[in-house]
């Protein structure tokens, strides 16, 4: 299709082949005749669009939506951010003023806090009124609360109950700018109650009629040295080994299990179930038992506890084939002179088993052989019986010479 226009008596449409002017076509909707008009001719394929825009014009107009959307979040970041600032201001003034109100009512400790949360929460110098001022204010604060800290800490009635305290304001003395002209001085009071604790200690142990007792006092005491310089720390120490070391000479318990024979049990459930109930029977008499810190203090101990067990087999269960079990526990107790205290308790299974339960007997009663779980529990009743005999046993224990 070479052209086209409009029909000028009813508008239809009318395309021509050869748009020639004055040549004339025929309209296929009204049947008029009419002249063809002059049509311009272009080369190649190009039309032009009547009404088109330029490409750009999209694009100006994202750009001018963005830049308007930039600004109106701009003016609303900072009308934020200036309610924020002027909050912060509010509370940060608030908060000044409190800790003055405190400082006048004499609770230094609140005044302090309220300023450092203060000045904590300040962004920068602007933020305090006479900025200067205040962390002058708080350096005061800050010494003043200590030095009423550490009158409180050495009249403290429980003595070394307050070590943490000390150990707390220690550590706030050393890491607090505010403080560095007074660490010295905070260090020397927390040593020199610290010698104070020790002395006291010293003369308690001596006192101490209870060897074990005096004993845990040297060791609290050590850990307490533990906490002074190091000139003095392993000085201190050893005072208090030296003290334990006498009472472990004068009084001191080694308890030993002698080899035994066993058919059921061993040497490590008889150390599970006697140790315990033989160092608090010792203990009680006044020995000194074995005690892990300093352990190696016992090896010229004066006493011996020695305890040896033998477990064999005697008689049978009720008419089967079924074995009792006897236990005879030897105990002996022997000091510098040899043997002080010695005795022999011994148990056997009572028949009829009283913790043998349907189950068991139920099986006895329907087998001719020997039931592994019913000698289990028939050892077991005579393990019970035997610990409780050992524990009566040694309530007779005589009491340490040297506590005379």
């Amino acid at each position: 299709m070479d052209g086209a226009f409009a029909c000028p008596r009813c508008g239809q449409e009318i395309e021509v082949a050869s748009p020639g002017p004055g040549r004339q076509a025929r309209c296929s909707f009204c049947n008029a005749l009419v002249e063809i008009p002059y049509l311009p001719r272009v080369g190649g394929d190009w039309k032009r669009r009547r009404h088109g825009r330029p490409w750009w014009w999209a694009w100006a107009w994202w750009l001018v939506a963005l830049s308007v959307a930039a600004t109106v979040a701009a003016a609303a970041a900072r009308a934020i951010i200036r309610g924020e600032r002027a909050g912060r201001l509010a509370a940060i003034r608030r908060l000044v003023e409190s800790s003055k109100a405190h400082e006048a009512g004499g609770r230094i400790d609140l005044a302090l806090r309220d300023l450092d949360t203060a000045l904590h929460a300040a962004t920068g110098d602007d933020d305090l009124p006479d900025v200067d001022s205040v962390r002058g204010r708080r350096r005061e604060l800050a010494r003043r609360d200590v030095q009423s800290t550490i009158a409180g800490l050495e009249g403290d009635a429980r003595g070394p109950g307050s070590l943490g305290d000390w150990l707390n304001l220690s550590a706030r003395a050393a890491t607090d700018r505010d403080l560095a002209p007074i660490r010295r001085d905070v260090s020397a009071r927390f040593e020199a109650t610290l010698r104070r604790w020790l002395d006291d200690r010293a003369e308690r142990a001596g006192r101490e009629a209870d060897p074990s007792a005096a004993f845990a006092i040297c060791v609290d005491a050590a850990s307490l040295a533990a906490h002074l310089p190091s000139a003095e720390r392993d000085a201190a120490v050893a005072r208090f080994r030296d003290i334990a070391a006498g009472l472990v000479a004068r009084r001191g318990v080694n308890i030993n299990a002698a080899p035994g024979v066993y058919v059921r049990g061993t040497a490590a459930g008889y150390e599970k179930a006697l140790r315990a109930a033989i160092a608090e029977a010792l203990a009680a008499r006044g020995y000194l038992p074995p005690d892990s810190r300093w352990a190696d203090l016992w090896t010229n101990a004066p006493y011996r506890f020695s305890h040896a067990i033998e477990e064999r087999h005697e008689g049978s269960y009720l008419g089967t084939q079924n074995r009792l079990a006897r236990i005879v526990a030897t105990l002996s107790l022997a000091g510098p002179g040899g043997e002080i205290w010695k005795t022999a308790p011994n148990a056997r299974t009572l028949v009829p088993a009283p913790g043998m339960s349907p189950y068991v007997s139920s099986r006895l009663a329907l087998t001719s052989g020997r039931v592994d779980e019913a000698e289990r529990v028939l050892y077991e009743d005579a393990f019970g019986h035997i610990v409780e005999k050992i524990r009566g046993a040694l309530a007779t224990l005589p009491t340490c010479p040297a506590a005379g």
